[in-house]
């Protein structure tokens, strides 16, 4: 496939997902955003702008804190990239992850036609987790099994993780870059 193909097939899906959206088949234009962003958006998302990156960051934020509000078991769920119908069921979580959803492609079509830009280190990650973000190890490794934690405690970790604006300014857009292209 070429790299025009993705791009291609993206604008006629973002047609798609408009008419499931106007047939009022929400959940399905929902999960099948998903699955495209997952299969070909990395290489966009990680040349996205800053500004894009740190929106999509704000507005996971806000679906980890709709979540944490109203369906805590949720947060795993998203984590995982598989938000369940029943978290969707409610208004304000369906509302922010649309908008999340909406930032995402944003980011996207921002970032495809981007020159390739160096991804954030790891070493300066940890250090904006640790340092600016104030995630301790123990959390750190909470995040990478959060199946061992209350639903509430992974929500309340994985909000301070996305807390954008607490980063340092010249570090915010490349650590906001390096989540939204991971391969999670």
């Amino acid at each position: 496939m070429t790299s025009q193909a993705p791009t291609l097939f993206f604008t006629r899906f973002s047609q798609i997902i408009w008419m499931k959206r106007q047939a009022g088949d929400e959940e399905a234009a929902l999960k099948a955003a998903d699955d495209m962003l997952r299969k070909y958006g990395h290489a966009a998302l990680s040349r996205a702008s800053d500004a894009s990156a740190i929106e999509v960051l704000k507005k996971a934020g806000d679906v980890i804190d709709a979540l944490g509000d109203h369906y805590p078991r949720g947060c795993i769920e998203f984590i995982h990239n598989n938000i369940s119908s029943e978290a969707l069921s409610i208004l304000s979580v369906n509302e922010a992850y649309r908008k999340y959803q909406e930032a995402q492609l944003d980011a996207y079509e921002d970032g495809k036609n981007r020159e390739p830009v160096p991804r954030m280190e790891i070493g300066d990650m940890f250090q904006v987790v640790t340092e600016d973000l104030k995630v301790s190890r123990a959390e750190m490794h909470t995040l990478l099994n959060p199946e061992n934690v209350a639903a509430i405690e992974l929500c309340a970790i994985i909000r301070e993780d996305l807390n954008v604006s607490a980063v340092r300014d010249p570090m915010r857009g490349p650590y906001a870059r390096a989540n939204i292209s991971s391969k999670k």
